[in-house]
């Protein structure tokens, strides 16, 4: 239903099926979907000749700064099976049929204003994703549920569970209660007297989700976990920052990560307030592929990773002209481990304007 998908619709939703509105949603979806279909091919042709080994190893992929992004899990890694993505989003409700009908013109017209960037520039403006997934001006769209689901199904995926979970102070993926207690007290240190007791306050669990689905042809499930998370190391929007939090710290320790991705991440990591999080990746993910925004060229120390860079870069757009990397650009000027980027992607979409970086470490 929410993927604009009428064939196959249950009974259940057989009143939404007959409204105009959802005629309309079927629709505008199809033809929000041709440029993705019309990329596909391309992209898909590049993975298979690129980034064939990392898939065909792949455990986990962490997608950090992700958003709803679930189209490019799809398209650029087919064989993760099982993936974490976080953003500062929430996880999301499922709709209900009776409020939708309440007014279902209002839901269908947001939900396609809600992915009418990802589908057309690859990727979610951060702008709108304040207005689009709070439930500000439909109740019903309060998160990142509802765009994935619409990805998984137009990507020929099969739904089997959606699952609320929460993290406990082990770091451990548990079954959402809404409730965290305050974290154990610190054990005592022979010799050095007791620790400082953490100052209580009132802990908010972290909010997720646990998508388990198959795709076509597979004989066992993925999983696709998404927590609402703030990856910065202070405060941000009155969520707590990383630093102050061991059990996100604790759970993205515990992730036996294949390969990292990023894309249109606003440059966040180049920031001292993202240290922990970009430290993580470098110490902790064998390969990491991102566009400029990521983590700037100076990160990678040459003698632990190997440099494959991908398109075109000049310059940042011009929202984000003083995150300019001379390093970067003379890197791309020289041609020397430059390859073709066939597609467009990331903040500069347009093909021959788009660039990717893959870094390997070493061993």
């Amino acid at each position: 239903m929410i993927a604009g998908l009428s064939d196959g619709l249950g009974a259940v939703w057989a009143g939404v099926a007959a409204l105009p509105a959802y005629q309309k949603h079927v629709e505008n979806s199809d033809k929000m979907w041709k440029p993705v279909e019309q990329k596909r091919t391309v992209v898909e042709k590049w993975v298979k000749t690129e980034l064939a080994t990392l898939n065909a190893s792949c455990r986990t992929l962490f997608y950090p700064f992700s958003g709803p992004d679930f189209l490019h899990v799809h398209l650029l890694f087919p064989g993760c099976r099982d993936v974490v993505m976080i953003g500062l989003e929430p996880a999301g409700t499922l709709p209900d049929k009776a409020r939708i009908l309440e007014k279902p013109q209002k839901y269908f017209s947001k939900l396609e204003e809600s992915l009418i960037h990802i589908l057309t520039l690859s990727y979610f403006r951060t702008q709108s994703m304040k207005e689009d997934f709070f439930g500000k001006e439909v109740p019903e769209l309060d998160g990142t549920l509802a765009p994935i689901l619409f990805m998984m199904a137009r990507t020929g995926h099969r739904v089997d569970k959606v699952e609320r979970v929460q993290l406990d102070w082990d770091g451990k993926v548990v079954p959402w209660t809404g409730v965290l207690p305050d974290p154990p007290e610190p054990a005592e240190t022979p010799g050095r007297g007791r620790k400082r007791k953490p100052v209580k306050k009132n802990w908010k669990p972290y909010s997720g989700l646990r998508y388990t689905y198959q795709a076509a042809g597979d004989t066992a499930p993925r999983t696709l976990t998404y927590f609402s998370c703030n990856l910065a190391n202070e405060v941000f929007r009155e969520v707590d920052g990383i630093l102050i939090r061991s059990d996100l710290q604790k759970y993205l320790r515990s992730l036996d990560i294949s390969t990292t991705y990023t894309k249109a991440a606003s440059y966040l990591m180049h920031q001292n307030n993202f240290s922990w999080i970009r430290d993580l990746i470098l110490e902790r993910s064998p390969s990491y592929l991102q566009d400029d925004s990521g983590m700037p060229l100076a990160a990678f120390d040459p003698k632990k990773w190997d440099l494959t860079f991908y398109g075109h870069y000049d310059a940042p757009i011009q929202l984000f002209a003083e995150k300019m990397q001379e390093d970067l650009a003379s890197r791309y000027a020289s041609r020397k481990n430059v390859k073709p980027l066939p597609f467009g992607i990331g903040y500069k979409v347009y093909p021959g304007l788009s660039n990717l970086q893959l870094a390997i470490r070493k061993k």
